[in-house]
């Protein structure tokens, strides 16, 4: 075995199919807090939300079709879309002195408070910034390893049927989001409130 084998197809494709698992879960874990905690997500939410599931796409091609650069191309992209997206949201709440509907200083410290309730004493988009901040990592030195690239076997040709159902599962999560994104939002702006104020039933 070369050196550039370290990290054969086969094995390649269980770490992606790890990574997938992760991110579903992540995705669920946002759909028990929106409605645990009666809060709809702003529209930088959102934007998050659909970075999560093209990275989780990227790593669902890797299982099902074998490694490829340009599927951990859609991952990276992704990833740093979301990582923005979050930095942006971060930004936003730094500064309690700084009014996000006007865009201007203001002095009244409670003008722009975090959005949305902490979990383990972050906020969502704090966690964003992790996460996405992780899985460029991740990706980046997985891609070191070009051994992963060559023929698989077939000995994990099962792992296909599990990432079909990995699949199912996101597609219905991307579904559900879509649906809910238009219940909340409709043909107009998210409301960016965190109250529980629907669009499609208000």
């Amino acid at each position: 075995m070369s050196r550039d084998e370290g990290l054969l197809p086969d094995l390649a494709r269980v770490l992606n199919f790890i990574g997938l698992l992760a991110m579903i879960g992540v995705l669920l874990g946002a759909y028990v807090y929106q409605f645990s905690y009666r809060e709809l997500p702003c529209t930088l939410c959102q934007l998050q939300r659909v970075a999560m599931v093209a990275v989780a796409f990227g790593a669902a091609m890797n299982v099902m079709f074998g490694p490829d650069p340009r599927h951990y191309g859609v991952c990276l992209v992704s990833a740093l879309l979301g990582l923005g997206v979050s930095i942006r949201q971060s930004l936003l709440h730094i500064n309690p002195y700084f009014d996000t509907t006007t865009g201007l200083p203001t002095s009244l410290a409670t003008s722009n408070p975090p959005f949305g309730q902490p979990v383990m004493g972050l906020h969502l988009y704090v966690w964003g910034v992790l996460l996405f901040a992780v899985v460029i990592l991740v990706v980046g030195v997985v891609q070191l390893f070009k051994g992963q690239f060559g023929a698989m076997r077939s000995e994990l040709d099962r792992l296909s049927g599990l990432a079909s159902v990995g699949v199912g599962i996101l597609a219905l999560l991307a579904v559900a989001e879509t649906l809910t994104t238009f219940a909340e939002c409709g043909f107009v702006d998210c409301p960016n409130d965190g109250g529980w104020n629907w669009w499609l039933f208000g």
